[in-house]
């Protein structure tokens, strides 16, 4: 069993969930699957007790996944443990939207089936466990000391529209919504990013033409070591770029006069969309 390949359908099983696609889930569990949910009480056990529950279930909720982080250990040859971490909002018919910091455990065994060929091994999970988070008082380093209330629902206000999935030196997998990316940074004398975000930063397994050849039109190369997120530019003058947290970035002289039109025409699309004015017909 790879683990970039676990790690890659472990977040396409949760997001295809999400999406109110159940069939990746279902095509993935073993027969003697434990299913231990994030509520008291939640668990079930065995392939067909699940799709029988799940079958019986009718809601109108829909969802939509924030962030996706993931880490994954092997235990044993045949075993490994992928660990994800990611916000889910749930949109509910009265209008409201609640979020929660949610944890999902994947249990990996390698199947071994016997076929005309010989004997062919593929992953099943047979252990899958949900958490949902408490919110974290910086005061507090294991025991929750400094707080006694349970954490209130938060309300989303806007969907993400893009992903960016990188992996980081420890061999942990990001997914991460775009439009939360500040800018990102060749780090020196290496294959390596820094991806800076409001409330960090990360650094990542890449290089800068690499990441700009990933993801054409959602990130502006403004210098050799640099590409911005324009909805978070602030101002431009000669020759440099400032941004909504208030980093200021160079820009060569030569790259200034069209890095400027860029951003200007981009702005104007904004400003268009958000009117809800064709283009021609100004």
């Amino acid at each position: 069993m790879k683990t970039d390949d676990l790690i890659f359908r472990s977040i396409f099983i949760i997001t295809e969930y999400y999406k109110n696609n159940l069939e990746p889930f279902f095509e993935s569990i073993s027969d003697d699957i434990l299913w231990v949910g994030p509520a008291q009480g939640q668990q079930m056990q065995g392939r067909e007790n699940l799709i029988q529950a799940w079958a019986a279930e009718k809601h109108a909720l829909t969802f939509t996944m924030g962030d996706i982080s993931a880490l994954c250990v092997s235990p044993h040859s045949r075993v490994k443990e992928v660990f994800l971490h990611y916000d889910i909002y749930t949109h509910y018919p009265s209008g409201n939207t609640v979020m929660h910091d949610q944890r999902l455990n994947y249990t990996w065994r390698e199947k071994r089936t016997k076929t005309g060929a010989g004997w062919e091994y593929c992953p099943e999970i047979v252990m899958l466990q949900i958490s949902n988070a408490w919110k974290y008082d910086s005061r507090d380093t294991i025991y929750p000391v400094h707080y006694e209330n349970m954490s209130k629902s938060e309300y989303f206000f806007t969907k993400p529209e893009h992903y960016v999935i990188v992996k980081t030196p420890d061999m942990s997998v990001h997914r991460i919504a775009a439009e939360r990316i500040l800018y990102i940074e060749t780090v020196k004398r290496s294959a390596r990013l820094q991806v800076h975000m409001g409330n960090g930063t990360i650094t990542i397994n890449e290089t800068l033409p690499e990441f700009e050849k990933k993801y054409p039109g959602l990130f502006l190369r403004v210098h050799a070591s640099y590409m911005i997120n324009p909805v978070h530019v602030r101002e431009i003058r000669r020759f440099s770029v400032t941004l909504s947290d208030g980093t200021e970035l160079p820009i060569p002289e030569k790259k200034y006069t069209r890095i400027k039109k860029l951003l200007l025409q981009e702005d104007r699309e904004k400003q268009l969309l958000a009117a809800s004015v064709p283009c021609d017909d100004l």
